[in-house]
């Protein structure tokens, strides 16, 4: 009977997700609204009946999604299988945290066969690309007045993505793990399923071992590794990568100390805002963050308050 009422609602979950499919495809400006609600169907899926399951489903619909339209087929193919992970380890009643490295490693795994078949499948280069597109930006830039050392910054900084890759695509895959376990959870709770939150910013705290990370980095980075090779792109990427480490963990504690001093939510997200949008405000927080891992803030103002 169970096995019965599952297949009935996997039908109406196939149902629900090609309608989604098709709006996330053909309804303008709001289709960026509907890719995210992907994952959603089998995420209900995958954490009130399991894996295997889930994973059939996934099969059915990937070929139905196939002649609809290539990019159907591409999204199925990610997020459908997002919404499984995320469905079965909420299934397994696992920590918010646990939900949230599974879902960004999923979309991170998706990212690097797609920026591996675009290697493979095109005759230009990432750097190639981005060269063309940088010359349509600085004869932009050009026709609008910018000065030429602008210019020339956004030329660099745009001739610098090929050797940050791996960095970018472990922060996009986190952003969207963040987006996805956020709407899971709410859905989930809408429907009295069982949900580990993920903790809130000011309670997230890092390894003290990231210090001696950053320090081996930093001397790396130090040391001058001749650009494009393989060290100084591994290098570069993991600076990159523990600088915005630093940062959260900086974030972390200044929302930490508002909640400490009990002043209005508001503020810290203001902060956290404010510190986003502006370049020099985010070296202030990450050297907050160091201080807080090295001299362990947050417990120090916790002893305070006992």
């Amino acid at each position: 009977m169970n096995q019965k009422s599952a297949w009935k609602e996997g039908i109406l979950i196939v149902g629900l997700y090609v309608i989604l499919l098709l709006a996330a495809l053909l309804v303008p400006v709001l289709n960026v609204v509907f890719v995210w609600t992907l994952p959603l169907p089998l995420v209900y899926f995958a954490a009130k009946h399991g894996v295997k399951p889930s994973l059939i489903l996934y099969l059915l619909l990937c070929l139905l999604s196939w002649p609809i339209h290539l990019a159907a087929l591409v999204l199925t193919f990610v997020f459908a299988m997002v919404g499984i992970v995320v469905g079965e380890l909420h299934r397994r009643k696992v920590d918010g945290f646990a939900v949230l490295i599974g879902a960004s490693l999923t979309y991170i795994f998706h990212l690097v066969i797609g920026y591996v078949v675009f290697s493979l499948g095109t005759e230009q280069s990432l750097r190639q690309l981005i060269r063309n597109q940088s010359d349509q930006v600085t004869s932009l830039l050009e026709q609008a007045g910018t000065s030429a050392d602008q210019i020339a910054l956004v030329t660099e900084n745009m001739d610098f993505i090929p050797y940050i890759v791996p960095f970018l695509l472990v922060l996009i895959g986190t952003i969207m793990g963040l987006i996805t376990v956020w709407l899971a959870g709410v859905l989930l709770r809408r429907c009295n399923i069982e949900v580990k939150r993920i903790p809130a910013l000011r309670n997230w705290g890092f390894p003290k071992a990231f210090i001696w990370y950053y320090l081996i980095a930093f001397v790396f980075l130090l040391s001058q590794p001749e650009e494009g090779t393989t060290l100084f792109i591994a290098v570069t990427n993991v600076f990159l990568l523990i600088e915005t480490i630093m940062t959260i963990q900086g974030l972390s504690f200044i929302l930490f100390f508002f909640h400490f001093k009990k002043l209005p939510k508001i503020l810290g997200i203001l902060v956290v805002i404010i510190t986003i949008l502006i370049g020099p405000l985010m070296q202030i927080v990450r050297l907050i963050g160091i201080a807080d891992l090295v001299l362990d803030l947050k417990s120090r103002l916790g002893s305070q308050r006992k």
